[in-house]
């Protein structure tokens, strides 16, 4: 069972049903993820961090949907943008980006994900550096045994 009052849990899998869990009918399944975002700001074209991929070769019925809320707890005193990068069924597979400001937050909606990932950047990073951070919060489900 997950604690809830944890900000940073890792809760996976956890049936959502069981009818012959271990057998071979298929059962539906929930990711439900709670974690917290730091991530540097750096140039743009920098390597993004992967917040959720589904493993290679999943069929397209298994793959996880649901919903994914984000709140980017950045101050708006920096100059760095919070790009989250989705590829899912939602844009015929095609990966879809959303700009997070500081300050705020993004929930979607998500059908047959296979990738999230953020990035932050700036034309000019800042030095010392920052960081921009955010709380993230998945509740999907897929369904394993096909």
């Amino acid at each position: 069972m997950c604690n809830s009052s944890s900000s940073s849990s890792f809760c996976c899998p956890a049936p959502c049903s069981t009818p012959n869990f271990f057998g071979n009918n298929p059962t539906l399944m929930a990711i439900k993820r709670c974690l917290p975002i730091r991530t540097e700001c750096v140039t743009t074209g920098s390597d993004p961090e992967v917040i959720f991929q589904a493993p290679t070769g999943t069929p397209d019925p298994s793959l996880a949907s649901g919903f994914l809320s984000i709140i980017n707890t950045s101050s708006v005193a920096n100059d760095c943008l919070m790009t989250l990068t989705v590829t899912d069924d939602t844009n015929s597979g095609a990966p879809t980006s959303y700009t997070i400001d500081a300050q705020s937050s993004l929930v979607l909606e998500l059908t047959n994900v296979t990738l999230i990932e953020i990035v932050c950047t700036s034309d000019t990073p800042p030095t010392p550096a920052v960081f921009c951070t955010a709380t993230v919060e998945m509740d999907l489900q897929y369904t394993a045994g096909l």
